[in-house]
């Protein structure tokens, strides 16, 4: 990889020239399908350091700037130390260090994940500085590629026009357990490539139907009511953008090499089998 002394910085704290002055040790990181994660170590500091694609093309800046505002609201977000551009135009963010995913979810983890979101989707836009009051058309973003798929389409106009969408929260946008770490019993969220104001209840569903297809039912439950027990939203509205998050996983699976788990097809099946709001015709043979 491209050395951290090449990067071009165009906002960075202190603690990046105090890292740059330390030999390091790099080590990979896991990293989803645009990016490259790097951790940095040295006998006293650490940090992580992520890597876009050039293929793709993030907002840095915005993420830099919105994770400060998030932990100076109490979120559990990673600190932003500084972002730039590798030497090769890649765009590059440094921030903390902050643990691992947790191997084994246990259900007092599901409920501490549910405050984890109930506390990020208490940042309401009033509260934001207004250059980061940044919202974006739902559908075109979240559903690349969707008119390639007029099935898929079609579901999905009539969900999205019936769930009465709202964009007045902060939300993650592809909260998952993978972007959940844990390092001396504190939880912190990572990965904010996707960061907006948008509809809580897309957030909440999509984490809880990604849980339900990867980890089981009963898991997704426990998350789903612990945060409804502390939330005005109903269970029905939130089934209705669970159908939502299902057609944007079968969307992803057309376009995107994906892994797959047998188990997970399994469940997805079951669930689209169940849920009301989706036509059966989906299921995966």
């Amino acid at each position: 990889m491209e050395s951290l002394s090449e990067m071009v910085w165009i906002e960075k704290t202190s603690f990046i020239d105090k890292l740059l002055e330390q030999e390091l040790t790099i080590s990979n990181l896991p990293a989803g399908l645009e990016a490259d994660v790097w951790k940095l170590s040295s006998n006293t500091d650490s940090a992580v350091l992520k890597i876009w694609s050039k293929d793709s093309n993030p907002d840095v800046h915005y993420q830099y700037h919105m994770l400060a505002a998030l932990r100076d609201k109490g979120v559990s977000v990673s600190s932003a130390y500084g972002w730039g551009y590798m030497p090769a135009n890649h765009k590059a963010l440094v921030t903390s260090y902050d643990g691992s995913p947790l191997t084994n979810v246990t259900d007092q983890h599901a409920k501490d994940f549910a405050d984890l979101l109930l506390q990020l989707h208490q940042v309401t836009l009033y509260e934001l500085d207004p250059v980061l009051q940044r919202k974006y058309d739902f559908i075109p973003y979240f559903f690349p590629r969707l008119e390639e798929h007029p099935d898929i389409q079609t579901e999905l106009l009539q969900l999205v026009n019936d769930a009465d969408l709202q964009q007045d929260k902060v939300i993650h946008g592809d909260l998952n357990l993978g972007n959940i770490l844990v390092t001396q019993g504190k939880y912190i969220i990572i990965d904010w490539t996707n960061v907006q104001l948008g509809d809580a209840r897309y957030d909440l569903a999509w984490m809880s139907f990604l849980i339900r297809i990867n980890n089981g039912e009963e898991l997704a439950s426990i998350l789903l009511h612990a945060y409804l027990s502390k939330s005005d939203f109903q269970i029905e509205e939130v089934r209705r953008f669970e159908a939502i998050a299902c057609l944007r996983l079968l969307l992803l699976h057309r376009i995107a090499d994906l892994p797959k788990n047998e188990n997970a097809i399994e469940r997805l099946n079951d669930f689209i089998m169940k849920n009301k709001y989706l036509n059966n015709n989906f299921v995966l043979v």
